[in-house]
């Protein structure tokens, strides 16, 4: 069921397009996802309210997870058992409410995950939009899936990750006016 997008596949299917688009989920799955928006928000230091807490530039359930989807990459963050941080770009989409991403299944960031679960992404867009996103991630059972060989031609292979979304901190791009 993997979809093709400029003649590549995508990492995080297999979703259907109608699974990524939030106009589609049932009305619980957006709620759930406003209570995170509401509730990171308001208990939200300072610095991270100065920064995203403008009322004009909050986004919604609705808007904040048509741009996450709508940002080819983001980055994300693991720490090691010893707290070393890890951070490599990886695709990572809202797939009927929930936040599913991918790894190598030899990557950092899957020996992170085994010792902590927690994880930050972010994404940005142009004149300012942003977001970021805290969670716990697990493993997919059976998910292990070969992807496209890397730069040494050698097979590569993947596992796909559930994230409980914990925290989420999202503006808008600025007025037009103001982005100049």
């Amino acid at each position: 069921m993997s979809t093709e997008r400029r003649g590549r596949t995508r990492v995080c299917d297999p979703a259907r397009r109608d699974e990524r688009d939030p106009a589609s989920w049932p009305p619980a799955a957006l709620d759930a996802i406003q209570r995170v928006l509401d509730r990171s928000r308001t208990r939200a230091g300072q610095a991270v309210r100065d920064t995203f807490d403008r009322a004009d530039r909050r986004m919604t359930a609705l808007e904040f997870v048509q741009f996450w989807n709508g940002t080819r990459m983001k980055a994300m963050a693991t720490s090691s058992r010893t707290g070393t941080p890890h951070l490599a770009p990886v695709h990572a989409e809202f797939v009927n409410g929930r936040l599913r991403s991918t790894i190598y299944e030899n990557a950092a960031r899957r020996r992170d995950l085994r010792d902590n679960p927690r994880v930050a992404l972010t994404t940005w867009g142009p004149h300012g939009a942003a977001a970021i996103v805290h969670g716990r991630a697990r493993e997919l059972p059976d998910s292990l899936r070969p992807t496209r060989p890397g730069a040494t031609g050698a097979a590569r292979r993947t596992v796909a990750l559930d994230i409980e979304v914990t925290r989420i901190y999202a503006m808008k791009s600025r007025p037009p006016e103001a982005a100049d």
